[in-house]
């Protein structure tokens, strides 16, 4: 865990303290622009498929990049919205450690940031513009798996993380409604169609409100793995 970043990591979010890492935390790891490698992440989905057998491609594509959301967006928003840091984790800034299986271990920033200006805008440039958005184009295109499920595996860890931040008092609330945005506006800041829009979304049903994806992940394709349950919009039908 990153000392000046272990404020963030109390409760839901204690969980998640060593997502982010500086060099020489882990043994080995790999530049992170090295995924955007046709031959680098070829080897990391063959590896990551050893552990599901027969397992199809493109759910294999969409775990993987859940795994790699799950290290890096959660730590990441709870820094910017707990304690208004601005982390160096665009693509080319940081390198990953891996789990024997292939799955990012943990994101390895450069440096533990800086203190953003309290009414800085752009909070989550670094994240997604610079480090999901290149990502998840390169997944796409060498994998041929659907950008916007992509995109939906980023927005359903990026509002679980904004609900679960804004029930805590220390949560920056000009951070929060930022963060929001990129879930509910139809366009970014500088007027490109923002890919995040209506991903998430809540339903009524039976007097409550389910929070649902709007795209599957695709995780049911895989042997032994289970469909998410109530937030699936398509769930398998039971045999």
């Amino acid at each position: 865990m990153i000392h000046s970043l272990a404020p963030c990591f109390t409760g839901t979010f204690l969980r998640f303290k060593d997502g982010l890492a500086l060099p020489g935390e882990h043994p080995s790891s790999i530049p992170c622009r090295d995924l955007l490698d046709a031959g680098v992440t070829e080897r990391l989905m063959d590896r990551f498929a050893e552990m599901h057998p027969g397992g199809d491609r493109r759910a294999l594509v969409s775990m993987w990049a859940q795994w790699h959301f799950g290290a890096l967006i959660i730590p990441t928003t709870a820094a910017i919205v707990f304690l208004g840091r601005d982390l160096p984790v665009a693509l080319d800034q940081v390198s990953i450690a891996l789990h024997e299986g292939g799955q990012t271990a943990a994101i390895i920033l450069p440096d533990d940031g800086a203190s953003q200006h309290p009414e800085a805008a752009d909070r989550f440039a670094r994240l997604f513009r610079g480090h999901v958005e290149p990502l998840i184009r390169h997944l796409a295109d060498r994998f041929r798996v659907s950008p916007r499920m992509l995109w939906n595996n980023a927005a359903d860890i990026f509002e679980w993380t904004l609900q679960q931040a804004a029930v805590d008092d220390r949560a920056n609330p000009a951070a929060l409604d930022e963060g929001r945005g990129l879930l509910e506006s139809r366009a970014s800041a500088d007027g490109r169609a923002n890919p995040m829009f209506g991903l998430i979304k809540y339903v009524p049903q039976d007097d409550q409100r389910l929070r649902r994806r709007k795209i599957c992940c695709l995780r049911y394709l895989l042997p032994g793995v289970e469909c998410c349950g109530g937030i699936c919009p398509t769930p398998p039908k039971a045999t």
